[in-house]
């Protein structure tokens, strides 16, 4: 069986595995928000003021190019009254990544 990694940040690592989220203070589940600048689509159509070398769109600078993130989606009261032993300093709105995958091989 092999073990969870965890990692607590804004975005998962980028290292070709399925990880999946959870609320890093109270441990409840997340859910998907689509960022509004963009609407999901992670690119939004540069104008002429401000292009920067992109063709004719750019990575969205509200969620770099994510499409949005995820977030606690118990309500704040719940999130800040039952922390997860040992998480009590942990701020709401932070995140725990957490994959069963193995690391890939190095070729």
């Amino acid at each position: 069986m092999a073990t969870a990694e965890k990692v607590i940040a804004s975005r998962p690592p980028r290292d070709g595995r399925n990880w999946d989220s959870q609320c890093a203070r109270c441990g409840s589940s997340t859910v998907p928000e689509d960022c509004d600048n963009c609407g999901g689509d992670g690119w939004i159509e540069a104008d002429e003021d401000d292009w920067q070398g992109f063709d004719s769109d750019r990575p969205c600078d509200w969620c770099q190019g994510e499409g949005g993130w995820v977030h606690c989606c118990s309500s704040p009261e719940w999130c800040e009254a039952n922390p997860v032993k040992g998480r009590e300093d942990v701020k709401r709105g932070a995140i725990e990544w957490f994959t069963f995958d193995r690391p890939k091989a190095a070729k």
